[in-house]
């Protein structure tokens, strides 16, 4: 296929600059719409249309892929990590693997469907029924993700938390007016008021620090579920008294990673939905441009956070 655009996640960034990947040489990038412009002979049919790729190259043989758990397979291989990415103006997938695009979803919304399917993911395994309180701690691209996808599924109040106020600011811009900076004494006071004086029956981590980990535990309501999306940056450490409160309160803490394509929710066809229906805004995350010749020096923005950034898009001329 040809790449029309491609997203920069913070796991490319870590990947790009410590080459954390299992060889080298590999195209980063998992994020990616295009055009197929090539198709085995049983698949010509789909030359010329428009596709997101789901980046999970499954084995098909173990146990979840047996289940068609596909997310948990024992054996993959991936897009931008494992094998190449969409960091490059062609990219050769499976044709299993490929989205087609509707006409109402762009390029780089279509290069967004990963981060969407993501953040939607992570409210299937959360289990969200209508009318629940929603806590996201962390104003990222894939928390604001999350507290649309809240949004439209119908959750009765949707909370969002971050440091930096930049990032509330685009929470602000998107609809959401319950957000509370983390900083000062008072914050857990806040998110209960925000709560209607309860805690959240869902809370949503979509940082990856100890402290955030952490403070989803104790924002938690009764009988809530904590769900632990960011990728950790260090050791965890649960000290008693949260565990204590993880008994006493019949918390569930669920894992979640990447996202499903098939039962029981296609859920990349489902946030194409979302988009075309503009039921989620994928596109105002969209903080910066880049060209593939310039996305060193914007690997190195992320890097150093020199400025406020949500998602940035590298661009294709096609």
């Amino acid at each position: 296929m040809r790449v029309a655009a491609s997203g920069v996640c913070s796991s490319d960034v870590h990947r790009i600059r410590a080459a954390d990947v299992p060889h080298v040489p590999v195209v980063p990038g998992h994020e990616f719409s295009g055009v197929v412009v090539e198709a085995g002979d049983d698949a010509k049919d789909i030359v010329g249309t428009r596709v997101a790729v789901y980046p999970i190259l499954w084995c098909g043989q173990c146990s979840s892929c047996r289940r068609r758990v596909y997310e948990c397979c024992e054996n993959y291989s991936y897009h931008g990590s494992r094998t190449d990415g969409g960091m490059a103006e062609f990219v050769l997938t499976r044709g299993s693997n490929i989205v087609p695009l509707p006409a109402g979803v762009t390029d780089e919304e279509g290069a967004m469907t990963e981060p969407g399917a993501v953040g939607l993911h992570a409210l299937n395994r959360a289990g969200l029924a209508e009318g629940e309180t929603v806590v996201v701690i962390g104003a990222g691209s894939i928390g604001l993700i999350v507290a649309q996808v809240a949004r439209a599924r119908g959750a009765g109040t949707v909370v969002i938390l971050d440091m930096q106020e930049e990032k509330l600011h685009t929470a602000r811009q998107l609809g959401f007016e319950k957000v509370v900076r983390a900083k000062g004494p008072d914050v857990l006071e806040q998110i209960v008021a925000h709560c209607g004086g309860a805690g959240p029956e869902v809370v949503v981590e979509a940082v990856g620090r100890s402290t955030t980990y952490n403070l989803a535990l104790d924002i938690a309501a009764r009988g809530g579920r904590v769900v632990w999306m960011g990728n950790i940056d260090a050791e965890l450490h649960v000290p008693q008294d949260r565990v204590s409160a993880i008994l006493r309160k019949q918390l569930s803490i669920l894992g979640t990673w990447n996202s499903s394509l098939f039962a029981p929710e296609n859920e990349w066809s489902a946030v194409h939905r979302m988009v075309a229906e503009r039921q989620i805004n994928l596109a105002h995350l969209i903080s910066h441009r880049t060209k593939l010749d310039e996305l060193p020096d914007a690997i190195e923005m992320m890097a150093a956070n020199r400025e406020p950034y949500q998602k940035v898009m590298v661009t294709f001329a096609n």
